[in-house]
Formats: structure tokens, C-alpha cells, sequence
């Protein structure tokens, strides 16, 4: 990590271009991969219809790569002029906090942001092409309006911004973003009927969850966690009704 670091600082915008190329593109294919494995798992099954997947979403998913490459360009950028700061500790406590930090943090964020997109008219307009996924596929995820992926974005740059993490902590949090944006976007359930009332008993968000919040927008903003539904009153009547009978 630390030639990687030493090699971004001493870069031009071309090397640093390059480098986000790789990465983002990595992710976006790992994406992908993961989400053709865990649909042909044995035991799943699906959740709704197949979502078809359409030339429009190949295009839009590109754009959403690029608007990610964009936001880590200005995060390398930020980083060499100074305004944010990189902590040199990387011991294995130290990173797990920063993960769990970053988890919470961010959980929040991405809960008042998702249902901004949801309740403010212009912002609804821009979050409708998503939700035309009435059920999801593999590009779901990646069917984002320009805004809505570099929102995201800066809003990371900003927690980041704010305090010193290491970029150990901050590369395994955002490997944990895509691998849980990804299987919320799954349309299958994968995981065994114990593991799923056990996620749901530590309020976290899984495939049905997020399914739900495909089927009934109104509901289930969460990303990580179903705590801001559960205390902001809107989390989908279906769940509330299976945490009454598992209390």
C-alpha cells in the first residue's frame, strides 16, 4: 500500500487517471462476478421476476464507472494539496475501528441521502431511472443518475476529509460497500433461513430488504443497516411485523 501511496503522490493526472481506471473498473467487474456466483448457489432462490437487462443500463453503468473514476481523482488531488489527510497507523485494531466508523457514518449519510432522492422533487426526478428496477439484475447497482454517484461520492470524501483514516481502513471499507451493494441488488436470497433472521435480529440490511424498497419505494432506505428505518418509522410493515413475532 505504501508504494501504491508513494507512486499516486508523485504522479500526474494521466498516471492518476490510469490508476482509477484499473480500480474502478476492477470493482465493477468484481461486482458483476459476484453476483453471477451467488445467483447459481444451490440453495437460493429468486425474489421477483427477472429484471431484463437493457442497452440503457450497459450505457448508464459505464457512466457511473467514470463518475466514480472522477471522485477518486479528486480524492488523490485533495489528498496531495493536503486537505485530507492519511493517518500512517495501520495496526489491525486501528483499521477495524475505522471500518466500523466508517460503516456507521456512512450509514447515516447514505439513509438521509436516500430518502432525499426519494421525497425532494428535483431530486426524485434524477432517482426515478433506478427505480424503474422494479425488481434488479446485475447493473442495478451501477444505474445511477450522475448525480446520485457523485453525491455519494463527495459525501465519503467529506467523512474522510474530516478525519485522518489510513488507507487500509478506507480501501477495505469501500471493498464491504460494493460486496453489500452488490448482494442488495442480488434478487436472490442466499443465505440460509437462521443466518437470515439472524442478519435481520442485528438490523442488517440484506437481498430483501433492499428487494422490498425496489417493490415499495416508499420504505427501507437503509444501505448497511435497518436502524435509521426502524427509528425513522420507515421500515417496510412486512419487517416490522417479523421483528414483533421474533422479540
Amino acid at each position: 500500500m505504501n508504494e501504491i501511496l508513494k507512486t499516486l503522490y508523485q504522479a500526474d493526472i494521466f498516471v492518476i487517471t490510469i490508476y482509477s481506471l484499473v480500480i474502478n473498473t476492477g470493482i465493477y467487474a468484481g461486482s458483476l462476478l459476484l453476483y453471477t456466483l451467488l445467483s447459481k448457489l444451490p440453495f437460493n432462490h429468486r425474489l421477483g421476476s427477472r429484471q431484463p437487462i437493457l442497452r440503457s443500463d450497459i450505457l448508464l453503468s459505464f457512466i457511473t464507472v467514470l463518475c466514480n473514476m472522477l471522485v477518486f481523482i479528486i480524492g488523490v488531488l485533495l489528498w496531495k494539496y493536503g486537505v485530507i489527510k492519511l493517518s500512517p497507523d495501520e495496526s489491525i485494531v486501528r483499521i477495524a475501528v475505522e471500518v466500523i466508523v466508517l460503516i456507521l457514518v456512512m450509514d447515516f449519510l447514505m439513509y438521509v441521502f436516500h430518502r432525499a432522492v426519494h421525497f425532494m422533487r428535483y431530486f426524485r426526478k434524477i432517482h426515478e431511472r433506478h427505480h424503474e428496477h422494479e425488481s434488479t439484475n446485475m447493473l442495478s447497482l451501477f444505474v445511477l443518475h450522475p448525480i446520485e454517484s457523485i453525491g455519494f461520492g463527495l459525501m465519503m470524501l467529506a467523512v474522510i476529509t474530516v478525519f485522518p483514516f489510513s488507507a487500509v481502513g478506507i480501501s477495505l471499507y469501500l471493498l464491504i460497500n460494493s460486496l453489500w451493494g452488490t448482494i442488495g441488488h442480488l434478487n436472490h436470497s442466499v443465505l440460509p433461513q437462521w443466518w437470515l433472521r439472524k442478519a435481520k435480529k442485528m438490523f442488517l440490511c440484506t437481498s430483501e430488504f433492499h428487494y422490498l424498497h425496489h417493490q415499495y419505494p416508499g420504505f427501507n432506505f437503509g444501505f448497511y443497516t435497518a436502524a435509521w428505518d426502524i427509528l425513522f418509522h420507515t421500515l417496510h410493515p412486512s419487517l416490522k411485523r417479523e421483528r414483533r413475532h421474533t422479540m
